[in-house]
């Protein structure tokens, strides 16, 4: 069934597999062997959520973008400002904007952003919408297969990211 979804997406009909089961059925070994299976041109991204995790929003979501942009614990911090430019901005010029709130998620500076004085609800929507369209608009170059492990320890705020890009997916790659 996760070939059969993963063959979905590649010709641009988004797709969510959970896969469920009592502790130590061999969920994670079967995602671990599927993403060994995932043939070359896919993005593979992978996340989990921890029993801690509940207290720190986000964690998740930092952990995914870390991934994408290659950013490691040495990188200093214009090491990392400069690995997420440059990745969105090679990958799309017009995502320019969503700049600031992947940069404040991440805990980059940035002297040019005004995101201190925005509302927080709308901060937030924004923030969720721009690690969407980065992902979404990924998935144009090459299907992107997102594993998140471990869904019942979600926070509050991943939670709710996920379910907007669970919106968005259906014609995603």
């Amino acid at each position: 069934q996760m070939q059969r979804a993963l063959e979905l997406a590649q010709g641009g009909r988004g797709q969510i597999v959970a896969v469920v089961g009592e502790p130590g059925v061999g969920k994670s070994r079967l995602c671990y062997e599927f993403k060994l299976r995932v043939p070359r041109g896919c993005l593979a991204l992978e996340t989990f959520s921890v029993s801690h995790g509940k207290a720190d929003p986000y964690l998740p979501l930092l952990e995914l973008l870390k991934n994408y942009f290659q950013i490691t614990p040495q990188d200093a911090e214009r090491e990392r400002r400069e690995k997420v430019t440059g990745r969105v901005l090679t990958l799309d010029r017009h995502l320019d904007d969503t700049l600031p709130y992947l940069f404040a998620l991440l805990g980059i500076a940035d002297p040019t952003a005004t995101l201190v004085q925005m509302d927080p609800q709308i901060r937030r929507r924004r923030t969720f919408e721009a690690i969407k369209r980065l992902l979404v608009r990924e998935s144009l170059n090459q299907p992107v297969l997102l594993i998140m492990e471990d869904l019942h320890w979600l926070d509050r705020e991943t939670q709710s990211w996920l379910d907007l890009l669970s919106e968005g997916v259906a014609t995603a790659r």
